[in-house]
């Protein structure tokens, strides 16, 4: 805007201005009227300040001398990969959740879990990640580099595990567990003694020339027939994946028969370590390679090789001193138990699965039975058995079931492991 032009009076040397003569109204609206010498000179600031001011108010109305402004940056948001679909491998379809970093679970407490691939002999790969150490709870959370995208073995060692059966604290040793796949929603594992008897027949399988898939299914297979009421999941691939969550349970379809924790599998392995004397660890470790060989009467692993569990010197046990499975067992086994050897008249402990499922797993439903009145604790899980007239289990086989279990008990006052605190 052009500045404000105004009159003042014309004067004479001697009095005011008389005539008019046109000035700069300044912003501030102070203004005089200067001589006429003076005028040239306003006038010329007046030019100069208008020019400005017509400059400065342009088009934005800035009044900065910066110049132009940049054109606005254009900002490509970031591109966000699809999550990654897995694949279970016993199906060939797609596993629940996708791909996840984060592979967690539980283990004995203070275990060091680590995760690795497989390799498709059933080996192990590369470490996924650093190891976790699992908390008082037995959690643990291992933050893999990058989502596997496969097969995934656990592998916790160390930690302590305490056994019921002859209330004792024992070194937890070295467990596995393999899963086919994790992902977001398959992704709470229990790495136990139930676990790694399947991952060490899984791996047996594997090196044999089985596919993972097949391996797997093997492998489970293995551990479920130590207790006959699961062969009705033999088959059942859902249980297989409820294994590694710490049951024994179909997805798919209800049976009384299934153990809905797997604690009785569990029951029975502490009660096989307090029959041989055996420490936990030394436990899983027999049982896992007898699995490899099909629990085959000679008590050998998938290579047809003895095997052997250790032997207790001065107190200490020494897992290293040759002792065979097979000769523990006909020492330990008792010989109303035993039945006909591969040399005539001579008389054995019988396969591992069948003498755990029948002497040591179904002994102790029965006697939990027996002693709480409820016949359908165990018919439930054993729907084959022939109870009597009146629905109850007959007094004789809950009396010849309650003196097994004791006659085991009776062991740990003597046993070696018993004094493991």
């Amino acid at each position: 805007m052009l500045a404000e032009v105004r009159s003042c009076p014309k004067r004479n040397n001697s009095s005011p201005m008389t005539s008019a003569t046109k000035v700069l109204h300044l912003p501030a609206r102070a203004y005089a009227c200067p001589s006429l010498r003076k005028m040239k000179t306003i006038q010329k600031i007046s030019a100069t300040a208008a020019m400005l001011i017509i400059a400065g108010c342009g088009g934005g109305g800035s009044s900065s001398n910066a110049g132009p402004s940049a054109l606005p940056t254009t900002v490509t948001p970031p591109v966000t990969a699809a999550p990654t679909t897995i694949i279970n491998i016993l199906t060939g379809t797609a596993a629940p959740g996708v791909a996840t970093q984060s592979i967690r679970g539980t283990a004995y407490v203070g275990a060091s879990v680590t995760a690795y691939s497989v390799q498709v002999d059933g080996s192990s790969g590369a470490a996924l990640g650093a190891a976790a150490t699992a908390d008082v709870n037995g959690l643990f959370v291992i933050k893999a580099t990058a989502a596997p995208l496969g097969p995934v073995r656990l592998v916790a060692v160390g930690g302590t595990v305490a056994r019921v059966a002859d209330n004792t604290i024992q070194p937890g040793g070295s467990l596995e567990l393999i899963t086919p796949f994790v992902t977001t929603e398959y992704n709470n594992f229990k790495i136990s003694p139930l676990t790694d008897i399947a991952a060490n027949a899984m791996t047996s399988s594997a090196r044999s020339g089985a596919t993972l898939a097949n391996a797997f299914v093997e492998g489970m297979q293995r551990l479920l027939e130590l207790d006959v009421a699961n062969a009705v999941f033999l088959q059942d691939k859902t249980v297989y994946l409820n294994v590694l969550k710490g049951a024994v349970k179909s997805d798919t379809t209800y049976y009384g028969a299934q153990s809905l924790q797997g604690q009785e599998l569990l029951n029975g392995l502490e009660y096989l370590g307090v029959l041989l004397d055996l420490p936990a660890q030394a436990v899983v470790k027999a049982v896992g390679a007898a699995a490899q060989g099909s629990y085959a009467l000679a008590n050998v692993d998938g290579s047809g090789m003895p095997i052997s569990v250790g032997t207790w010197a001065n107190g200490t046990f020494n897992p290293g001193a040759t002792m065979t499975l097979q000769a523990l067992r006909d020492t330990k086994t008792p010989d109303a138990q035993k039945v006909s050897g591969t040399v005539a008249g001579t008389k054995v402990a019988p396969r591992l699965n069948e003498y755990v499922s029948r002497y040591l797993v179904m002994d102790l439903v029965m006697d939990t039975a027996c002693r709480s009145n409820a016949s359908l604790y165990f018919t439930g899980r054993y729907p084959y058995y022939q109870v009597d007239a009146q629905g109850k289990m007959p007094a004789a086989d809950c009396s010849a079931a309650a003196q097994r279990i004791a006659d085991i008990k009776a062991r740990i006052a003597t046993n070696n492991s018993t004094r493991m605190k």
